[in-house]
């Protein structure tokens, strides 16, 4: 099962996101905390997009794609959105890079401890709760006017 959605960059997709992730008959057969750590995932990757995409996304919306396949037993959450600050690339490469390589909790908290001293207007605790609250492994795909985020996570309960 998979499914592909374009969008706008309008915050009422979320609800559509959420209630298209609740109906799938694919996912039927996961526990709720799998079904929340896919919500969570979607949410958070697509609440992302829509913030730090460039302005004026109207002629080049958000992507979100969902593919849930049994055939490798896991589930994919891939978001695309417009970026051209190299900046902001450059700190989400550094960001995915650290969750990547070290243990979920310990950056999770060490995150949240950073944030009560510092507040820096860009929490990217999204991320963070991905990887640590979701378990879904985060990768990086960076093209000079794009960012794509991809979540995998094994699908509960298959061999």
């Amino acid at each position: 099962m998979s499914f592909h959605l374009t969008i706008e960059p309008e915050w009422n997709i979320i609800s559509k996101i959420r209630q298209a992730i609740e109906k799938a008959e694919e996912l039927a057969g996961q526990n709720r905390d799998f079904m929340e750590a896919t919500r969570l995932t979607a949410i958070e990757l697509v609440e992302n997009a829509l913030k730090y995409s460039d302005a004026g996304g109207g002629d080049r919306p958000v992507s979100f794609d969902f593919e849930l396949n049994n055939r490798n037993d896991h589930i994919t959450i891939t978001v695309t959105n417009p970026c051209t600050d190299e900046k902001r690339k450059r700190v989400l490469e550094e960001t995915i890079a650290e969750i990547q390589g070290g243990d979920p909790f310990t950056l999770y908290v060490q995150r949240l401890e950073a944030l009560k001293d510092n507040p820096d207007g860009h929490s990217r605790m999204g991320l963070y709760r991905i990887a640590y609250e979701a378990e879904f492994k985060l990768t990086l795909e960076l093209k000079p006017a794009e960012v794509k985020i991809m979540a995998v996570r094994k699908l509960e309960g298959v061999p």
